[in-house]
């Protein structure tokens, strides 16, 4: 009965922690950071239920980013980045070579959280990355 318990718990955990919902893991020093990109917001838009970023990545250096690669943000509340809302992630199946550019949105939901009480909402810790 206790092992019953325990595999319901565990699975209890397991859906709603690491198959889909709000599994964007922001932050870790489990990867490795590309260097010399630029980052541009070109969007910013809060939607009431949804933070939503646009922007341009552009590869600075003279190595050829490869796929799988990565670009996160940190949302905040505002622009005194005191309060982190999460954050998010996309991925990219294809390469950037030296000076090419390309672009990317991130999204920022939560079940904790009004959205529309953010309308300054802030991004910070843009980063491009492998896993």
């Amino acid at each position: 009965m206790v092992r019953q318990i325990v595999l319901l718990i565990s699975s209890f955990f397991l859906l709603n922690n690491g198959c889909g919902g709000e599994s964007s893991v922001t932050g870790s020093e489990d990867v490795r950071v590309i260097n010399n990109v630029q980052f541009t917001i070109t969007e910013k838009v809060n939607r009431g239920n949804e933070l939503y970023i646009k922007g341009i990545v552009k590869n600075s250096d003279r190595k050829t980013i490869t796929p799988t690669w990565y670009v996160e943000g940190d949302f905040y509340s505002d622009n005194t980045y005191s309060f982190k809302l999460g954050g998010d992630n996309i991925s990219f199946n294809y390469s950037l070579a030296q000076n090419e550019s390309t672009s990317f949105q991130l999204r920022f939901s939560s079940s904790n959280y009004d959205e529309s009480q953010y309308p300054s909402f802030a991004v910070k810790n843009l980063r491009a990355y492998y896993r």
